[in-house]
């Protein structure tokens, strides 16, 4: 029990902070924790971690599925146009994730968490500082595509999902607040689209540990999103890249290939 309250906590924080999930849990899985590592389990904190979105965003979400019932009232406008953008911008990853997330999964080894932990942390680090120098724009539909492309390379263990998006939508202009959100936004559909095909590899052997596992999840990563809504507006995003940096070299020096 002690195992699946620290990995559930573990994925609910680093499910939304910009230090990747997959590698903290495979490494963590690899490293300390192989009796909590179990499908049923992982998928129940996963649902834990999408709840906290929807809650976070409830009231924008709302709007959204209410302009799907209203499609003629131009009061939701803008929803039906986040609509649109969220959709396009989930086509790369479900392109990435049905063509390659397997092949990845077979290769994964401590040290390409390491090596992937570092990039991240570049990217982080470079596309703060570079975002900063950019005029602020709306997002568009060459905009939605390309913070989806951004956020398909976060098949890799070590590559944050939230971090490559959201710097993905500050390099194209969007302000710090409307960046935070078009990247959840986006991820509910990654989040709920990886939820589905795990269940679907092995629906059975859901038990207690799984139900403390997603509420855990919930809890922390709803803690986790006020967190990372924070750095973004202050532009403090590049201190998680050193730490996956510091992260990735301490990997490398403990892993092998």
């Amino acid at each position: 029990m002690i195992e699946a309250i620290a990995l559930s906590i573990l994925q609910g924080i680093t499910e939304f902070i910009p230090v990747s999930s997959s590698g903290h849990i495979f490494y963590a899985g690899q490293k300390f924790m192989h009796t909590a590592y179990n499908l049923p389990f992982m998928v129940s904190v996963h649902m834990g971690s999408a709840l906290a979105i929807v809650f976070y965003f409830s009231r924008r979400l709302k709007k959204m599925f209410l302009s799907l019932l209203k499609i003629k009232n131009s009061k939701y406008s803008e929803e039906k146009q986040m609509w649109k953008y969220v959709l396009i911008g989930s086509i790369p990853a479900a392109i990435a994730g049905l063509a390659f997330e397997q092949k990845i999964e077979k290769f994964t080894t401590v040290s390409l968490v390491g090596i992937c932990w570092i990039i991240n942390g570049l990217i982080l680090i470079f596309g703060e500082i570079l975002s900063q120098k950019k005029n602020h724009k709306q997002i568009n539909i060459y905009t939605a595509f390309f913070i989806g492309v951004s956020q398909s390379i976060a098949i890799l263990p070590g590559i944050s999902r939230s971090g490559s998006t959201i710097t993905a939508a500050r390099l194209s202009g969007m302000e710090p607040e409307k960046s935070f959100e078009f990247s959840f936004l986006l991820g509910i559909i990654a989040i709920f689209g990886s939820f589905v095909l795990e269940i679907l590899k092995k629906p059975e052997g859901f038990n207690l540990f799984c139900i403390t596992g997603t509420v855990i999840a919930f809890l922390s990563g709803y803690f986790s999103l006020f967190i990372l809504s924070r750095s973004v507006s202050l532009n403090r995003m590049k201190w998680f890249g050193f730490y996956t940096i510091i992260a990735g070299m301490f990997a490398l020096a403990g892993g092998r290939l």
